[in-house]
């Protein structure tokens, strides 16, 4: 098991990187920063849901335990691009 720690940044109406590549079995750790107003970030395969206020950092942990290609979003509401604000978290 290795720690991955993967700094992700949320932003008018994207998050960068919008794909994160872990292996199974990694314990990962995101540190979400939003730029400009506050945003969620939903990865429901894991049972994440947290809310992203405006330059402060939540640090988000868990263990990629299983392999797949699971969607993330934003999960408050952020202007008329909010539909387009995902990405992927890859398991290998």
């Amino acid at each position: 098991m290795e720690e991955k720690e993967i700094e992700l940044t949320a932003r008018n109406w994207e998050f960068i990187p919008n794909t994160i590549t872990v292996k199974e079995g990694d314990y990962v750790s995101l540190k979400i920063t939003s730029e400009d107003v506050t945003h969620g970030f939903s990865l429901p395969a894991f049972g994440i849901n947290e809310q992203l206020e405006p330059g402060k950092t939540v640090e988000v942990e868990f263990v990629a335990d299983k392999k797949g290609t699971f969607p993330f979003a934003c999960s408050v509401y952020c202007g008329r691009g909010h539909g387009s604000m995902t990405g992927k978290l890859v398991v290998e």
